[in-house]
């Protein structure tokens, strides 16, 4: 799993999160989208959690471009935008979902699972869903 985020608290929170639904997976992080669009290429990772607001790029269209290099690998995509056009624009950039990150921990883990159809462990037993 790769994490795109430039917020370090939001991305530390991410990272506990998964790792604790997700205790055998390998989670790796990226504070922009060069880093993250390397880590990519170099790692191929499963599954990506997108931010729209990078510093140097714009997450939707990172997810075009991770779509396009890697096609196999499902993007989520985790915002505070609200607004439907960006989920609009998401889900046209290949996104299989769209979390917006007041509701990450209700909405993310199920995201998660549709989008990876099983191909991961699901989450322990307690954890929170």
């Amino acid at each position: 799993m790769l994490i795109v985020e430039d917020q370090d608290q939001m991305r530390r929170m991410l990272r506990e999160y998964l790792q604790s639904a997700y205790a055998d997976a390998i989670i790796l992080e990226a504070a922009d989208g060069a880093y993250g669009l390397e880590l990519c290429r170099s790692q191929c990772p499963q599954l990506v959690l997108m931010d729209v607001g990078l510093p140097d790029a714009n997450g939707i269209d990172l997810t075009a471009q991770v779509r396009e290099m890697l096609p196999e690998t499902a993007i989520i995509v985790v915002s505070q935008h609200a607004a439907q056009a960006y989920v609009e624009r998401a889900r046209a950039a290949g996104a299989s979902a769209y979390i917006r990150k007041d509701r990450a921990y209700r909405e993310l883990l199920p995201a998660i699972n549709l989008a990876l159809d099983g191909t991961l462990s699901r989450p322990t037993e307690g954890d929170p869903q």
